[in-house]
């Protein structure tokens, strides 16, 4: 914009508006200019895809001179309205470019970043892109805080236009964290040329300002020149971008904490497509917990151009069959698909909206689902096999564990030790499998592997001393024996004064994890019980067992 306003000057609007045309439409010649240099037209077949490739950066170009068009009207009528106390209002967004309270602990962080790009990361601007004509309608939660839609967090790495946009969402996981092994292998995987036509951005989903920047620092540590020269960036919403998300609807027959995880997961995609649809001609939708092809780049570039020709009007191409990952989108229709989640986000997975929104593109009432199928398939081509692999176990939903399991990783945890308070006894019905057994699990060990609780059955733990407990988790499963976990089963504690009567607390839930704080008011406990309360069909795995004391919840 300030490259514009320089060449154009503040002019009347008819007269910008030209001006900004006859930019752009220098930009779309030199572009045109330099593929004719390059390809020298050997082929019919190659023109054909010079001409396809051409045509989706003209689009993206259109894209982004539409957005600013609505950039420039909104700056216009600001300036013909305050243009008499100009400066005043310059000064005050200078001095007020963050409306939040930096935290002590972060102060502290940038301290030691001194001399690191991460630092940069706290000066941002509005996202303008998210702010469609009718975003506030469909997302009014945005409207309570001016700064809702400004980064809170940007790593910024310079550049201005890349080929294809890597988009990797990623949140705090309850166990093993994916993201560097992704970066690693994703940067691997790019040629020369690739690494200077691309951009890899990461969205952290975190309102913790010192978690981010602590993931920014991570990643410029691991790739120091991949974020000096502006391959990598990092980006963070602002705490007032997300809604209440305690108060969501059910649906879908969903618990309620999958509909807040899906949920937020919804809003995060929006948010980093948001960010990159300026960014690139492609964006290309990844997570943070995959592997990819070596010149899995190449793969994607041949598949685009050539599918280009074959089915112009494609809406997505896919290069992985799991979920949401590998879907290349031309980052000029980006914005139909982010206002179609706007309109849904509470309703379905982020992987059901997109086939919602393929069907409602090509499907008719009146045809067959197998109709549909056909239609849909003719604007989401798929390549002929999977250019990325899944490797996360731990989902960034807390408890859930996936099946899938890549060789490359190494070992994964079966069990998870704690420094627990000593015990008098442990007392349970369930039968111990082998050397698992309730007593090793809880020293840290191994894991408890039981066979087949049956209702009313219990492992008990009573303590050498009435202790007072600050938090407990119990997580049953592990990566071994995903379906080995509790079902239909309570948590319950013996307060002291609680006359030999045991206090619900909690249940585990759909993930055979239960996890939470106690209250003060329960006092020292006498002891603290798991309870089956239905008979399971399955044998069970309690991988972790971790009980913390007030004590030692201070010092953590």
């Amino acid at each position: 914009m300030a490259r514009v306003f320089r060449m154009c000057g503040y002019t009347p609007r008819r007269r910008f508006t030209a001006c900004l045309i006859f930019l752009v439409s220098s930009v779309s010649l030199t572009i045109f200019v330099s593929i004719l240099r390059i390809s020298h037209f050997p082929q019919e077949d190659l023109m054909e895809k010079t001409i396809a490739d051409m045509h989706s950066r003209m689009r993206f170009i259109e894209s982004l001179y539409r957005a600013r068009q609505e950039d420039i009207i909104a700056l216009q009528n600001k300036i013909y309205s305050t243009r008499s106390n100009t400066t005043y209002k310059h000064a005050v967004v200078r001095s007020n470019s963050h409306h939040f309270t930096v935290p002590p602990e972060v102060v502290a962080m940038m301290r030691n970043l001194t001399g690191m790009k991460a630092a940069s990361g706290l000066q941002t601007e509005t996202l303008s892109l998210m702010q469609t004509s009718f975003v506030y309608q469909l997302l009014p939660h945005l409207m309570a805080t001016p700064t809702s839609l400004q980064p809170a967090y940007h790593l910024k790495g310079g550049r201005l236009f890349s080929e294809v946009v890597i988009g990797i969402p990623t949140v705090r996981r309850d166990k093993e964290s994916y993201l560097m092994i992704t970066l690693s292998h994703l940067i691997s995987g790019l040629t020369a040329a690739d690494l200077n036509n691309t951009l890899i951005v990461i969205f952290v989903g975190e309102t913790d300002l010192e978690y981010v920047l602590n993931i920014a620092r991570q990643v410029e540590i691991k790739f120091p020149k991949h974020v000096a020269n502006g391959l990598v960036e990092v980006i963070s919403p602002s705490a007032s971008y997300y809604p209440n998300l305690e108060s969501l609807p059910l649906t879908l027959g969903d618990s309620f904490k999958r509909v807040k995880w899906r949920t937020k997961q919804n809003l995060d995609t929006i948010y980093l497509m948001a960010y990159a649809q300026t960014k690139g001609t492609f964006y290309l939708m990844l997570e943070d917990d995959v592997i990819a092809k070596n010149k899995y780049m190449q793969e994607i570039k041949h598949f685009t151009a050539a599918t280009s020709v074959s089915t112009p009007n494609w809406y997505f191409l896919e290069f992985c069959h799991v979920g949401g990952i590998g879907k290349l989108f031309r980052s000029a229709d980006l914005i139909h698909f982010i206002t179609y989640v706007q309109l849904f986000y509470k309703n379905m997975p982020i992987d059901w909206l997109l086939e919602s929104f393929l069907a409602d593109r090509v499907c008719t009432i009146d045809k067959s689902v197998n109709n549909c199928g056909k239609n849909k398939l003719q604007i989401r081509p798929k390549y002929k096999s999977s250019l990325f692999q899944h490797i996360g176990v731990y989902s960034s939903l807390k408890g859930k564990i996936q099946k899938v399991k890549d060789p490359q990783f190494g070992a994964l945890a079966t069990y998870y030790p704690h420094d627990n308070p000593p015990l008098k006894r442990i007392n349970t019905d369930i039968k111990e499998h082998s050397d698992h057994t309730v007593k090793r699990a809880y020293e840290g060990k191994t894991y408890f592997w039981g066979i087949k609780p049956k209702e009313g059955d219990v492992i008990e733990f009573w303590f050498a001393k009435p202790t007072a407990i600050a938090s407990y988790i119990f997580r049953s499963g592990n990566v071994e024996h995903v379906s080995d976990k509790f079902y239909n089963t309570a948590v319950e504690v013996l307060p002291v004064n609680a006359s030999k009567h045991f206090i619900f607390v909690d249940e585990f839930d759909e993930f055979g994890l239960a996890e939470g704080d106690l209250k003060r008011s329960f006092g020292p406990l006498l002891a603290i019980r798991i309870r089956v309360t239905k008979d399971s069909y399955y044998w069970t795995v309690l991988s972790e067992i971790g009980l913390k004391t007030f004590d030692k919840a201070k010092k953590s």
